[in-house]
């Protein structure tokens, strides 16, 4: 009997002990179940729809043009972006009246909760014949919003043309995001976006943006697809045109970053040194002028957020072209 007492209180004493202890305390707040979820939620193919330009090829369409009834089925069946709607992926999913909106929500627990509130944002600059609610995504955690991201807006325009964003949210709490729409060529596709949320900062955190020009990797990388048509003279007469139609911003940022590479080659190799200061000079450069893109309606819509992007990019470029150029005239 003494030595069972004894193995008990040793037992009792050990490591192993305490540690089953904390795991039986804790398990049920760590595993927890949420006491809400309809996760994923939202179209679930605009997940793999990061390829833009091959999609946008697929969905080339004259609507100026007559078509038999199989030509326009071909279309729908080829284009990926045909019938992708927002307006009925709301239903059946647990709303509750607040004072001026209804909070529609898609995950709660304990830790934090996402929910979704349309609003009924009016855009200035879009003449529209139909206008569905602006959706907003809200992070909230101990009562409070935290953070919130805009996933989805339907315009209608003239002709039935449509200006959209669309989201898709899976059950690991990876959001994405496209802007897509219809006019006279067909559908389109601009961007592809993808977030998660970072829970130490409680914040929707951008991963990747890409456009059919510009790929972004959060938070230091920014790529700019070279265009068949660009040519280093083209590059040229935007810095003498700014206000030509053709000059455009990924124009003058490809010829200043070309500028910078190759008159950092030749510094480096006037300074007889192996070590190429370009690659780190381009990620600070990138992680001072990427933000957090959240295409809010009133200050923050798609292509200002780009327009801003390349300003940045194209200054710190300048910049550093002059100095580049001091530093080989002292050579």
């Amino acid at each position: 009997m003494k030595i069972f007492k004894v193995k008990i209180i040793k037992l009792i004493n050990s490591k192993l002990f305490i540690g089953l202890c904390l795991l039986i305390i804790f398990t049920p707040a760590i595993f927890s179940k949420p006491l809400n979820n309809s996760l994923p939620h939202g179209w679930s193919k605009i997940k793999k729809m990061s390829d833009i330009e091959t999609i946008n090829k697929k969905c080339e369409f004259d609507h100026s043009l007559d078509y038999t009834n199989s030509d326009i089925e071909n279309f729908q069946k080829k284009c990926p972006l045909e019938f992708i709607s927002n307006s009925n992926i709301l239903e059946n999913i647990k709303k509750e009246d607040s004072v001026a909106e209804k909070k529609i929500y898609l995950y709660q627990s304990d830790k934090f909760s996402l929910f979704l509130v349309e609003k009924n944002i009016k855009v200035p600059y879009f003449d529209t014949y139909y206008e569905s609610p602006t959706i907003i995504l809200f992070l909230e955690k101990d009562g409070q919003i935290v953070d919130q991201l805009t996933v989805s807006w339907h315009r209608t325009g003239e002709f039935g043309f449509t200006d959209e964003l669309s989201y898709y949210i899976d059950k690991k709490f990876n959001i994405f995001i496209i802007n897509h729409g219809v006019n006279e060529e067909g559908d389109w596709l601009f961007l592809w976006a993808h977030y998660k949320i970072d829970f130490k900062q409680n914040k929707f955190k951008a991963i990747k943006i890409k456009t059919n020009r510009e790929q972004i990797n959060f938070p230091d990388n920014l790529i700019v697809y070279s265009k068949p048509y660009y040519n280093e003279n083209s590059g040229k007469l935007c810095l003498e045109e700014e206000l030509d139609t053709e000059c455009n911003e990924p124009n003058t940022y490809t010829y200043y970053l070309n500028e910078v590479k190759k008159n950092t080659t030749l510094l480096v190799k006037k300074s007889k040194t192996s070590k190429n200061f370009f690659p780190l000079f381009k990620k600070k450069l990138d992680q001072a002028c990427i933000t957090m893109p959240n295409f809010d309606n009133n200050n923050d819509v798609i292509l200002p957020y780009f327009k801003y992007l390349y300003l940045c990019e194209v200054n710190g470029l300048k910049q550093e072209l002059i100095r580049i150029e001091k530093e080989l005239g002292k050579k």
